[in-house]
């Protein structure tokens, strides 16, 4: 195999696939990105861990010579960022020795055979949807933060997707935070089978990877669902994943209801705040029980105040307040994540006692959009 690329295109490539690249596996084909020659000029790159994987496919700048050969992925990435701009050649000769030059330079290393690279699940689903890429990503960014990461309840490894019509919601739950995101927009139908309603948990890990992935892009990207996988499709690049299995768990009932306590504020006052408790709250070597900001509520204003061993935080900010006063305790982080997840200028947040749940949302929505977050509180020493 012979291909000459530019550094350019190899690195565009090559990033997209980094991420579904497997270091915690015995078989050394997949710590690889398989190469292939699929006629012309077009080049094909895949990666896969046995989860999730990645592939794009490009016209390089010449392909001399075919071939489909495994080469380490991490190796081959180090090597064409230090290499000078200008074409870079890729050769593999039958004792799969590796050489990458470009004019005066030229490492060499070693491949594997392309058929030791382990089968792919289809790359095609029977139903799914068409929806803009930075909308998806958007939504997927608001509720990422509260995705579990507890495997004894592999159903909360994940966001909850809801397709109804041209409504998409998008449901995350930890043991200490709900997110719920909802946008109604365009969502085209897509697959053999043309559904409008259905649903499917993503896991954690490859949210992680669409966000990467859909950053700056500005097309429409198709998300399929076959049996076992959901399958991302755009431009020059499919990311696949497994998807969990069963059913999301019955989080209406979890939403507190009656609230008594209403306070708004300034988004962006709340988590300056909040960033400055985070100092002190989050301190290491703090005694287990004790990574708390309390917020007191009264007289028209809101108080954060945190304390540890080596010293304490006190702010204050305006606020309008509606019910009776009110002293609860958060972990800190939590709650930062949250109230940075409701995008909008000012939040309105419900309460209704210490041992129960806080729900922040925005106190204007953008039309055709709803946020929904919810934290337990900490009982406070």
């Amino acid at each position: 195999m012979k291909i000459v690329f530019t550094k350019q295109e190899l690195l565009e490539n090559l990033y997209p696939v980094m991420g579904t690249v497997s270091n915690k596996n015995t078989i050394t084909s997949l710590e690889g990105v398989l190469i292939e020659t699929m006629g012309g000029n077009t080049v094909r790159f895949s990666t896969y861990d046995m989860n999730k994987g990645t592939r794009t496919v490009f016209e390089a700048t010449e392909v001399v010579e075919g071939g489909s050969y495994i080469i380490n992925a991490q190796r081959l990435m180090q090597i064409i960022k230090v290499m000078d701009n200008g074409e870079i050649t890729l050769e593999v000769d039958q004792k799969l020795s590796v050489k990458i030059s470009c004019e005066t330079s030229n490492f060499t290393m070693y491949a594997i055979g392309g058929a030791d690279f382990p089968g792919l699940p289809e790359l095609s689903g029977d139903k799914g949807f068409e929806i803009e890429a930075e909308k998806l990503r958007s939504m997927i960014v608001r509720v990422l933060h509260s995705v579990s990461d507890n495997e004894s309840r592999p159903n909360l490894c994940g966001a909850y997707f809801c397709i109804r019509q041209n409504q998409i919601k998008l449901v995350s739950c930890d043991a200490y935070s709900l997110s719920e995101c909802t946008m109604e927009c365009e969502i085209k139908s897509v697959g053999e089978i043309e559904e409008e309603n259905f649903s499917f948990i993503l896991p954690g890990h490859a949210l992680n990877e669409i966000v990467k992935l859909l950053a700056d892009k500005k097309e429409t990207v198709k998300l399929y669902l076959a049996r076992k996988h959901a399958i991302l499709k755009t431009e020059g690049l499919i990311f696949f994943t497994r998807l969990i299995d069963g059913e999301y768990f019955d989080y209406e009932r979890t939403k507190p209801k009656d609230q008594t306590i209403f306070v708004t504020l300034e988004r962006d006052r709340l988590i300056s705040g909040l960033e400055r408790a985070l100092l002190v709250a989050d301190e290491k070597g703090q005694v287990s029980g004790r990574n708390y900001v309390k917020i007191e509520i009264s007289n028209g204003k809101l108080m954060l105040i945190s304390t540890s061993s080596s010293g304490r935080v006190y702010d204050e900010m305006p606020c309008q307040h509606e019910g009776e006063e009110i002293s609860i305790g958060f972990n800190c982080r939590y709650l930062i994540n949250n109230v940075r997840a409701c995008e909008a200028d000012t939040l309105r947040l419900g309460l209704k006692s210490v041992n129960q749940a806080m729900t922040v949302v925005p106190a204007e929505e953008k039309e055709g959009e709803h946020s929904f977050y919810m934290l337990l509180p900490v009982r406070m020493s």
